[in-house]
């Protein structure tokens, strides 16, 4: 019986894993010499691909990540929001919002007003 601990390894076929025995496989269904180049071109990919340390799914996302760029925002194009006019009329019943601008007076270096003498 496996130790737990091994229950996480990745099943292999010989020295492969599973993944590229279902080319083989598939190649054993339907033999033909392109079949056969195909399946020595998966074989040749997938021991680099595990010679460099990655596994089947690491080495998808890889592939997935170059076609796609460095660049991933996290929420689709039709999720991310756009500049909204958030403008608020008042209600009938609200007091009307002061809209004139606002006076301020000049101040000097001495802290003297200019319309109000010494602050």
């Amino acid at each position: 019986m496996a130790h737990f601990k091994n229950t996480y390894k990745p099943a292999r076929f010989l020295f492969l894993d599973v993944r590229v025995g279902v080319v083989i496989f598939a190649t054993l269904l339907h033999i033909r010499f392109w079949t056969i180049g195909l399946d020595l071109v998966v074989v040749a990919l997938a021991l680099y691909v595990e010679r460099i340390g990655l596994g089947f799914m690491g080495s998808l996302r890889a592939v997935r990540a170059w076609f796609t760029g460095s660049y991933r925002p996290a929420l689709r194009l039709q999720k991310i929001r756009r500049k909204v006019d958030y403008e608020r009329r008042s209600l009938a019943w609200e007091k009307p919002v002061n809209r004139e601008p606002v006076v301020v007076d000049e101040v000097k270096k001495d802290g003297t007003n200019l319309l109000k003498g010494k602050l």
